[in-house]
């Protein structure tokens, strides 16, 4: 699955309800929209927080409420486990006002929203590629970060669940009597990582399992 794609999906809806919700409202100071954001969060309404969001962006494009918004709006929908559009928000934040002293912590956090989002029983091939690589790309671009530590520990997380969904893949091969594709797979398991680890397998709940490899 593609998450940079939903996102780009789901941008346009937010944007469009918010200009549906505030249709009666607009031309109004850039503290009424900012108040609005922090008054929908405070009551647990993340869609009525996005469009307000929509409003100020709309009205006040260069305000410096902005990106505090942006800011609190990703925090707010990772607290509520809504990781895609954190990462929306944390990935406008970064393009539009990252600078030296605050890129890595906000590229922290985009890899934090990954790192919630991850399901094992997902079997998201893509995901755990893109993450991985993602994080592997933090490493290299900020290895000075105090994050380092942080980013290391998701990495071997995602490395272990790849070596789980090679193992899976390789078992369903196996099955089937497919020798090529089974040793494709068996090679792509970091071996000197599980020892090391001694990971437990991912819980899958019963109804999962039914429908699982």
């Amino acid at each position: 699955m593609n998450y940079t794609k939903i996102i780009s999906l789901i941008l346009p809806i937010v944007i469009f309800i918010g200009c549906a919700k505030t249709n009666n409202e607009y031309n109004k100071p850039a503290m009424y929209w900012y108040q609005g954001i922090l008054k929908e969060i405070k009551f647990g309404n993340l869609e009525g927080a996005d469009n307000y969001y929509s409003s100020l962006q709309s009205e006040h494009i260069n305000s410096p409420l902005l990106p505090e918004a942006m800011f609190i709006l990703g925090q707010a929908h990772m607290s509520q486990e809504e990781y895609i559009l954190a990462e929306f928000y944390f990935d406008e934040y970064l393009k539009r006002y990252g600078t030296i002293q605050n890129a890595d912590y906000i590229a922290f956090l985009k890899l934090q929203a990954h790192y919630y989002a991850f399901k094992n029983q997902s079997k998201d091939q893509e995901f755990i590629t893109d993450t991985t690589q993602a994080l592997d790309d933090f490493i290299n671009k900020y290895p000075n970060s105090r994050y380092i530590p942080y980013v290391e520990y998701m990495q071997v997380k995602f490395v272990l669940g790849q070596n789980e969904l090679n193992k899976a893949i390789a078992n369903v091969y196996k099955k089937q009597h497919k020798k090529e594709a089974l040793e494709k797979y068996l090679d792509r398991i970091d071996e000197e990582l599980d020892k090391q680890t001694h990971p437990k397998p991912s819980h899958i709940p019963w109804y999962v399992f039914i429908f699982n490899w």
